[in-house]
């Protein structure tokens, strides 16, 4: 994930009890004007943020698309709802959006808010025209759509349409997000064949604390949940990811030697379908810090090329081969399950984000019959259990399906514990020790 200038930024500040314990006054009704269909509406919906900043309900009208086409910080909200019964876009035009970011830096700040999207599929969305971006491989100067940095706060019945790149950032505390719905999948093609790819496209980016997403719909080009660095105390169950979706993803972390956490993470009662990969921990090579206690459960994942996939050596494949881990160092996991997963791989290893040869996610040895990759770096992972794994080939039965395991970099004890062998070969499943 690439922290980038978002579309709109929802911060608050202020607590939404009264001292002493009194009731929270009566909210009032703010309407935001609408500008008209072909101008900024920006100057309004910070007019009437501004007039409307606490015990208030701003509401975007229905049938309305208010063009946010200047970056907005709503900020210093207290005890607010947002009713987005309308719709909000971006600029349709590549370079003033590029203008745009290159001109505004927002700052966040943070404490209570409620986004509310219209029940209606066709209202409550976020447009963002992303597809003539995705048409000519724009990917200089891409706006996260929006950031969410909340306390208290919850958003639901979004719906996030065409966005360029990366959409919902959260790193607020006590948040939950309810039926979110993603379509970043293009026009002109399908999850092996396609003329523009959606690169970035990540659903929900969580930095935060204490979040919980029940109930996500959507179809993109990259993680469909990405949990990175701070991030603590994550649910994120009840959800389908389709088109080419890279996953339910620990990470990155660790870039340029960084040192940086994760803890306390549960994705449950998923379906991943085309997926390049089901689920995954990525941590730089050379990266300090740590994950832990990390469950995965109850997935399915259909026509996926990986369903487990942990590396500890990630990199970027488009700048040359793998580099040397001069560091010596290595972001380390401990407490990680895997449980309860079922379905098929599919024959295509990669997806339309191929653009060199040998692909960005080439792993040595991988043929689409590995239902579980580990490239680890020696003695740093700890605690990792596997159980129930249930994912064969394509077309093939499960005794087809593979692993690739170094032996050599699991610490010591690891191999009892792991759940099945590991080596560069069949799935062999072991019973766990200590288990009953």
């Amino acid at each position: 994930m690439v922290h980038v200038t978002q579309l709109i930024l929802v911060a608050t500040a202020v607590g939404s009890v009264a001292a002493g314990g009194s009731k929270t006054p009566k909210k009032k009704t703010c309407k935001v004007p609408y500008a008209g269909k072909n101008k900024d509406n920006s100057p309004l919906i910070l007019e009437t943020f501004a007039k409307c900043s606490s015990n208030a309900i701003v509401e975007f009208e229905e049938p309305y698309t208010y063009h946010a086409w200047t970056p907005m910080s709503w900020l210093n909200l207290s005890n607010v709802d947002i009713h987005l019964y309308g719709n909000l876009d971006l600029p349709s035009d590549v370079a003033t959006v590029q203008q745009k970011i290159n001109s505004t830096r927002n700052q966040p700040s943070g404490s209570n808010v409620n986004l509310v999207g219209s029940k209606n599929k066709n209202y409550g969305q976020f447009q963002g025209y992303g597809q003539q971006w995705w048409d000519i491989g724009q990917r200089i100067l891409r706006p996260q759509l929006a950031t969410f940095n909340v306390s208290a706060g919850t958003i639901s019945n979004i719906k996030v349409i065409k966005p360029v790149a990366w959409g919902f950032n959260i790193p607020g505390t006590n948040v939950k997000v309810t039926d979110h719905f993603v379509d970043a999948a293009p026009n002109n093609g399908t999850r092996d064949q396609t003329t523009s790819f959606p690169a970035s496209t990540d659903g929900l980016n969580m930095s935060g604390q204490n979040i919980t997403l029940d109930g996500y719909y959507g179809h993109n080009g990259d993680d469909c949940v990405s949990v990175v660095n701070g991030a603590r105390n994550i649910v994120a169950k009840n959800g389908y990811c389709g088109f080419s979706s890279h996953g339910l993803s620990i990470g990155s972390l660790g870039r340029n030697s960084a040192v940086q956490t994760v803890a306390n993470v549960l994705f449950e009662n998923w379906t991943m379908e085309g997926a390049v990969y089901a689920t995954r921990f990525k941590s730089w090579t050379g990266g300090q810090g740590w994950a832990k206690n990390v469950t995965w459960r109850n997935i399915q994942a259909l026509n996926v090329s990986t369903a487990i996939f942990i590396t500890q050596n990630y990199y970027d494949q488009d700048k040359g081969p793998r580099p040397n881990n001069t560091s010596g160092t290595s972001t380390t996991i401990d407490n990680f399950t895997f449980e309860n997963f079922e379905g098929s791989l599919g024959p295509n290893w990669t997806d339309g984000t191929c653009v060199t040869n040998p692909c960005w996610n080439y792993v040595q040895g991988g043929d689409s019959t590995q239902s579980i990759i580990m490239d680890l770096y020696p003695n740093t992972a700890t605690n990792l259990h596997f159980k129930n794994i249930k994912v064969h080939p394509y077309k093939k039965p499960y005794s087809a399906t593979t692993v690739i395991c170094d032996p050599a970099t699991l610490a010591p004890g690891e191999q009892d514990t792991l759940g099945f062998k590991c080596q560069r070969g069949p799935y062999v499943p072991t019973k766990i020790k200590g288990s009953h």
